[in-house]
């Protein structure tokens, strides 16, 4: 798995990003009512999230497989280390910047799109915010809904892990850690989106895992297989004149299970862009650039969007159709420019790796690394 080339899979996560936010953006002024148009941006913001989860299911088990070879059995603490590094600073500044928002709106400002009925704020609500752990009334869904997939995917780290530790384990820890997966998949399987997130996941774990085989390498780098993936992905748009496709896109049961199923085909597009084979691999890995602040940019752009065409109506700027447009250019262009600077800050996994390393270090806690060990551990 060392052949792998990431530049690719990073242009695909910043093109996807950047999809979810033109999306959000013009279905929030422009693309108000049930159009064709405004389906056809709702199935490609879902397909870029669906595309998360697939390439988080291939990152999660590279990482995984290198961290069982260095730590053996004991990988959990690197593994939970290095996913908090990477999930929680970009999480904590898109809570501030909601809790931001919602202050703004308890101070007087009607918040575009928000229920009058309020929202929940204060150090709990924060909390829960921080953690994933929200309810439907905090300020954090009420403002930044586009958590709700974060949440999904940090559960789907946790099957990862059990999965993993299953492997790695022998007798009672074997059987506990898949008795766990299966218990998780149980109780959450009637919840929107979970069993299709994990089918997601898994595709592009197995993807990453069995890559190596030959046949498997000849499929992912097959001239056909991108373009099939690619027309499987955006079939769905040839129904978005449907009635009520928005609505069975997240409802209807055949709808939700092709969702699923599109791990498979999309899975082997990532592994073929991987491989760093053909034309498409390089020109997708000429927008690796976008996935520096992509993950800042996908956890904060909902609160930038609120704020900007709320200010828009308070203030009266902007009327008329093009005053629209041009609302839609500069919340765009904002949460750009606030997800690219506070990504330079918080999307810098390894730097916090090695600060929690240190820290469990000096802690001295049962389990922790020593001083040495964990500096090793944060590269």
């Amino acid at each position: 798995m060392r052949d792998y080339r990431y530049d690719a899979l990073d242009g695909v996560r910043g093109l996807a990003a950047q999809t979810v936010l033109l999306s959000h953006a013009l279905g929030a002024v422009l693309l108000t009512e049930p159009t064709p148009l405004a389906g056809a941006m709702g199935w490609l913001a879902r397909l870029s999230v669906m595309v998360f989860f697939c390439l988080s299911g291939f990152v999660i088990a590279t990482s995984l497989r290198r961290l069982v070879a260095r730590e053996g059995e004991a990988f959990a603490l690197a593994y939970a280390v290095h996913r908090v590094a990477r999930i929680w600073p970009p999480l904590v500044f898109a809570v501030l910047l909601t809790f931001a928002v919602g202050a703004a709106g308890r101070a007087g400002l009607p918040l575009h799109q928000v229920p009058e009925t309020g929202y929940a704020m204060g150090a709990a609500a924060f909390l829960r915010g921080v953690t994933l752990t929200f309810g439907n009334l905090d300020v954090t869904f009420v403002i930044d809904r586009a958590l709700w997939s974060l949440r999904q995917e940090v559960y789907l780290y946790g099957i990862a892990a059990l999965a993993a530790l299953a492997f790695v384990r022998r007798g009672p820890w074997r059987a506990g850690a898949g008795l766990a997966v299966l218990a998780l998949t149980w109780l959450t399987a009637d919840r929107f989106f979970y069993l299709q997130s994990l089918a997601l996941f898994g595709c592009g774990a197995l993807a990453a895992l069995l890559g190596a085989h030959p046949r498997l390498r000849a499929l992912a780098g097959a001239p056909a297989t991108g373009p099939v993936a690619l027309g499987l992905a955006l079939l769905p748009l040839g129904f978005v004149g449907g009635r009520g496709f928005l609505d069975q896109m997240s409802n209807a049961p055949a709808f939700l299970a092709y969702q699923a199923l599109l791990g498979l085909p999309l899975a082997l597009a990532l592994l073929g862009l991987a491989l760093g084979t053909g034309a498409a691999a390089a020109a997708v890995a000429r927008l690796r650039g976008t996935a520096s602040f992509s993950y800042t940019l996908y956890v904060a752009h909902n609160p930038v969007l609120v704020l900007v065409f709320s200010l828009r109506e308070h203030l009266g700027l902007l009327p008329g159709p093009a005053g629209a447009a041009a609302s839609v250019a500069a919340a765009i262009l904002l949460a750009e420019v606030i997800a690219y600077a506070a990504a330079r800050v918080v999307e810098r996994p390894g730097a916090y790796r090695a600060l929690i390393f240190r820290a469990l270090a000096a802690s001295g806690l049962p389990g922790a690394p020593a001083p040495a060990r964990a500096g090793a551990r944060a590269s």
